[in-house]
């Protein structure tokens, strides 16, 4: 089981880094929907009325802001380093709930052992 497990690790690091370098810059449905009735060129607003010119920066900011890494200056690198990190981050974080919940659910006969 150990086996598969790490196996399973090393493969879904692989695909963050290699997938996240085609994560695409186009707008999402959400982001597409605030652009309505707004004019845009290379990703920036040019004139026009819409919801996301209300918008400011990224509120938290983070390493993590718009599919990068904000202290890189290589995209590429900075992609797939984004992958890498946010499922590190995604798997501590389930590990720790489940191994928070295990410790929850011990029966009497496992207390008696201990």
């Amino acid at each position: 089981m150990k086996k598969f497990l790490i196996a399973g690790t090393v493969v879904t690091l692989v695909l963050a880094g290699v997938v996240s370098l085609f994560a695409s810059a186009s707008p999402d449905g959400l982001e597409s929907v605030l652009l309505t009735g707004c004019d845009t060129a290379d990703g920036e607003i040019t004139g026009g009325a819409c919801v996301l010119q209300a918008a400011g920066d990224h509120e938290i900011g983070g390493a993590f802001a718009d599919y990068g890494m904000s202290f890189l200056d290589n995209e590429v690198l900075g992609a797939s380093l984004a992958g890498v990190l946010g499922v590190l981050l995604t798997l501590a974080v389930a590990t720790g709930l489940f191994w928070l919940l295990a410790r929850g659910k011990k029966t009497p006969a496992n207390d008696a052992r201990a």
